[in-house]
């Protein structure tokens, strides 16, 4: 069903929490926190060692990416629910979850810092693409398991492209696009980020996670808020997933160590 005044699908307002998705949800803040710990001290040795604070930075990226989840779930269609839910902040009536802050540190933060470590001490374009893949599998395997588990602790809704089960294939393309994006491009330019340019840094995740949805993710969003036939609406999540390949093959051309196109970048 499309809402006939804004045109977009009305979400699950009346969704709640139940106590099995409090419990998973702390149970998700205890992974993280190992996580997000692990990753910091990490980053600290590599600072110490490279005289460099941008895998730290990059964590920090992770949390501000957070900022973007109400206009990403809004196109999207994901509804965190506000039927007992603690969050954070709101944003067009769609309150975000203190668990998912932590998520997004761990997934948009983590993620990044570790593509970024590899890309710049050179990979070839098979590396770069397992890059790619591992991450959306990864993501796939984890919200399936998330939300088959949970009874409500979020959900996707409307005409949803690429459905496994529970979970709509074309958002781990989406996702995984946005943390590629950003270590790419941390990579062709930390040679110029040199000390006040360090504070870009934490921007780099939060504005290529939002290219990506405007990109990857544009295809998959325009069906769902549609009533298109089926068929049109599976291509649509195709669609996300071949702009994404687009995308990594680009970033392979300018920074792969055995591409013929290959940047010079200058340390």
């Amino acid at each position: 069903m499309i809402d006939p005044t804004f045109r977009i699908t009305p979400p699950p307002v009346d969704m709640g929490l139940t106590d099995l998705d409090r419990v998973i949800s702390g149970r998700i803040v205890a992974i993280d926190y190992v996580l997000i710990l692990a990753a910091v001290i990490f980053a600290l040795r590599e600072w110490r060692r490279s005289k460099s604070p941008v895998l730290l930075l990059l964590i920090v990226g992770g949390a501000l990416t957070y900022l973007l989840e109400p206009f990403v779930d809004l196109g999207g269609a994901c509804w965190h629910p506000i039927i007992g839910q603690s969050a954070l902040f709101e944003n067009m009536a769609r309150p975000m979850p203190v668990w998912l802050l932590y998520s997004y540190i761990g997934y948009f933060g983590l993620l990044p810092m570790l593509m970024y470590n590899a890309f710049s001490k050179g990979v070839d374009a098979r590396a770069m693409w397992l890059w790619f893949l591992v991450p959306v599998a990864a993501d796939v395997v984890l919200e399936e398991g998330l939300l088959s588990q949970s009874n409500h602790l979020y959900a996707y809704y409307g005409h949803q492209p690429l459905m496994l089960h529970v979970f709509p294939l074309w958002w781990a393309a989406s996702n995984t696009i946005g943390v590629y994006l950003s270590a790419t491009v941390m990579t062709i330019f930390t040679a110029r980020l040199r000390g006040w340019r360090l504070l870009l840094v934490p921007f780099c995740t939060l504005l290529c996670y939002g290219a990506a949805t405007g990109s990857v993710a544009w295809p998959s969003i325009v069906v769902i808020n549609s009533n298109f036939s089926n068929l049109l609406t599976q291509l649509g999540g195709l669609a996300s997933f071949l702009i994404a390949f687009v995308v990594v093959y680009g970033c392979t051309q300018l920074i792969a160590a055995d591409s013929r196109h290959k940047l010079s970048l200058n340390r």
